[in-house]
C-alpha cells in the first residue's frame, strides 16, 4: 500500500528575511554593539518574525 505524505510548504519570503536580518545584525553588533538603538529594533524585529515563523509551523501541525 502507497501512501501520499503531505509535506507542508515552507514560506521561502519569510525565512528569507531572517536570514537576512540575523546577517544584518550580526554585522550591527560587531559596528555598534548590543546597546545601539538599530541594533535593539533589528533584534525586535527578528523575534516578532521567528514568532510568526514558529505559529505558521505550529499551525500546519494542527
Amino acid at each position: 500500500m502507497n501512501t501520499n505524505q503531505v509535506i507542508p510548504a515552507e514560506n521561502i519570503k519569510l525565512l528569507t528575511e531572517i536570514s537576512h536580518l540575523r546577517t544584518k545584525k550580526s554585522e550591527l553588533y560587531n559596528q555598534k554593539g548590543p546597546g545601539s538603538n538599530d541594533y535593539i529594533t533589528l533584534s525586535i524585529k527578528l523575534n516578532l518574525l521567528v514568532d510568526e515563523y514558529l505559529e505558521e509551523k505550529i499551525g500546519t501541525i494542527v
